[in-house]
């Protein structure tokens, strides 16, 4: 009896020391994400500021995006995926996820090479171009650097699954979209009458019609 009730009291014990150790590292990820969040806002922050002192509105908004896209990666890797929220479990949704990530990183890519080797842009930011670039991707795309970082947006609300996914992900493809609104007006006014003839023959997002024209 003495020896029963001895097993019982260690195997409380255990249960008590891994339920607290469980405590402990949830707290230790929260404050983790909270510092992963804050250091994605803080850099962002510094191109936002830049952004509105210049009067960029279209960097503003890309930049915005990209904060609200890589915290909801911060929150559902460390906290999310470990029970802090609920998510859905559709199998094929996550996989067509995954395969989203595909094209928006050809995007994206395609667009930062084409924008290097030909934008001639002054000091260290590669977008700040000061020739108007119409090969390569931009051939059958105006913005094909938004539409990649929306795609990612979308894919991640198939991914993760969850509510918080699906706001936040929406919140980020509405600052992308309006990224590319105000990109293609910033264009117009830097690079005039040229830029609108582009504007006519190539589209914004719709890759299809542009592949087609």
């Amino acid at each position: 009896m003495i020896i029963k009730k001895s097993v019982i009291t260690s195997i409380l014990k255990i249960y008590d020391f891994f339920k607290k150790y469980k405590k402990e590292i949830s707290i230790i990820r929260i404050y983790f994400c909270i510092g992963i969040c804050a250091v994605i806002w803080i850099i962002n922050g510094i191109y936002i500021f830049q952004a509105f002192r210049d009067h960029i509105t279209s960097e503003a908004y890309m930049h915005i995006g990209l904060s609200i896209f890589f915290s909801l990666l911060a929150l559902e890797l460390i906290i999310g995926r470990y029970g802090a929220w609920m998510h859905f479990d559709f199998f094929w949704f996550e996989i067509i996820g995954w395969f989203l990530f595909i094209p928006s990183i050809i995007f994206v890519i395609s667009s930062m090479i084409e924008l290097k080797r030909k934008g001639k842009s002054k000091g260290t930011d590669f977008t700040a171009t000061t020739t108007f670039i119409k090969s390569g991707i931009y051939n059958f795309l105006r913005q094909p650097m938004t539409l990649g970082v929306a795609i990612w947006s979308i894919a991640l609300i198939l991914v993760f699954q969850s509510i918080l996914a699906i706001i936040l992900s929406l919140i980020s493809f509405f600052c992308f979209w309006m990224s590319a609104i105000k990109e293609s007006e910033y264009n117009i006014s830097k690079f005039g009458d040229d830029y609108k003839e582009y504007m006519k023959k190539v589209p914004m997002w719709n890759i299809l019609k542009g592949v087609k024209k």
